[in-house]
Formats: structure tokens, C-alpha cells, sequence
């Protein structure tokens, strides 16, 4: 049986606004075991993943992102009601290689991939308050928060659109918040030789 991955790849995009429905904890484990399973450089294995699904911990953590930065916050931010059910926290050694942060975007797209096979929404959090969730969560001595996931079951839609003549490839949102996200032609960014 083919899998059809372009139709995987193309409906995986950032949510932002998340239904409140708890993500089943073996469901979030084969999230995580995704990202240990994929390449990474020198097959060093020095990320590691702190999966967060503790309402408490995950409230206590919605103040320390910045969602949507090319949207007023108003109306990039989630409310209150729709806030990620689950986080997973990419950790890096203090001491790193160059390819450390690849691995971690490697990670990173492996997760989201796997979450959305599950219907499940994420968005990858690059702004972050790394103070605060360092604290809050007591983040193991020698690492560093790298990046972040927000999971969740998605509110609203995210759809793809063709890049206009424009000059902006912002994403924007309609009335109802669904996003569009204007991308360009394959032309315009694939050549074949």
C-alpha cells in the first residue's frame, strides 16, 4: 500500500488555536520516538525531548511564547480556550557541534509529521521565553531549551496558497482565523538540471 506523503506534507502546517481534547500519552510517545529514531549527524544523538502533557505544566507555560510574528498578537496569540494540550521541548548540550541545530529541525519536522498522521495540529516555537520555561520546568543541568512544539487537535484551518506577484509572502487570516499561507510556484524555487 502506497502512502500518499505529499498529501501528508502538504496538509502538515503550523496550527495555532487548538481544540481542548487531551493527546493519549502512548500517542505522544510515538511523537517523541520519531524524533530518536530519525538521522541525525554523526549519529551523535545529543538532543533530548522533554514531553510536557500536565495541564498544570502546560498552562504555566502558555505566557513564555510569542505566536505568529508576522500577525498583531491579538489575533496571532491563542485565547485562553485554545491553547496547546502538550508541548515536547527540544533540549541541546551547552557544548554542541555545528550540525546540533539541524538535528534538531530534522527532529522537529519528523514530530510534527508524525502528529499530524494522527490528526494531531503543532506548531514549532522558536521564540520562547528559554528563562522562564528553563525554571518552570527545571530543564537537566548541561542542556538548553533549543526549540519547542505545541501540540494539539486543530481549531481552525491552514491552508496553502499560490504566491501572488507581490512581493510578500506573509501568511494571513480570514474572518473566521483560518490562516492561508501564500507559497511560491515550484517553478520559482525548483530547477532541474
Amino acid at each position: 500500500m502506497k502512502i500518499d506523503l505529499h498529501k501528508l506534507y502538504t496538509g502538515c502546517r503550523s496550527y495555532r488555536r487548538f481544540r481542548q481534547e487531551s493527546i493519549p500519552q502512548e500517542v505522544l510517545q510515538e511523537i517523541a520516538d520519531t524524533a530518536r529514531m530519525r538521522s541525525c549527524a554523526l549519529n551523535g544523538q545529543v538532543l533530548r525531548y522533554l514531553v510536557i502533557s500536565s495541564p498544570d505544566i502546560v498552562k504555566k507555560l502558555q505566557s513564555c511564547f510569542r505566536w505568529a510574528a508576522k500577525l498583531p498578537k491579538e489575533i496571532g496569540t491563542p485565547t485562553e480556550t485554545q491553547q496547546p494540550t502538550a508541548y515536547i521541548v527540544v533540549l541541546k548540550p551547552g557544548k554542541t557541534h555545528p550540525f546540533t541545530d539541524i538535528d534538531a529541525g530534522i527532529a522537529l519536522d519528523a514530530m510534527a509529521i508524525t502528529a499530524w498522521s494522527h490528526g494531531i495540529g503543532s506548531c514549532i516555537l522558536g521564540s520562547i521565553n528559554r528563562k522562564f520555561l528553563s525554571e518552570a520546568v527545571k530543564i537537566p543541568a548541561g542542556f538548553d531549551v533549543c526549540m519547542v512544539l505545541a501540540l494539539g487537535y486543530p481549531d481552525h484551518k491552514s491552508t496553502i496558497v499560490e504566491a501572488g506577484t507581490e512581493d510578500t509572502l506573509d501568511y494571513y487570516v480570514d474572518e473566521s482565523r483560518d490562516y492561508y499561507v501564500p507559497k511560491k510556484s515550484a517553478a520559482d524555487i525548483i530547477t532541474y538540471l
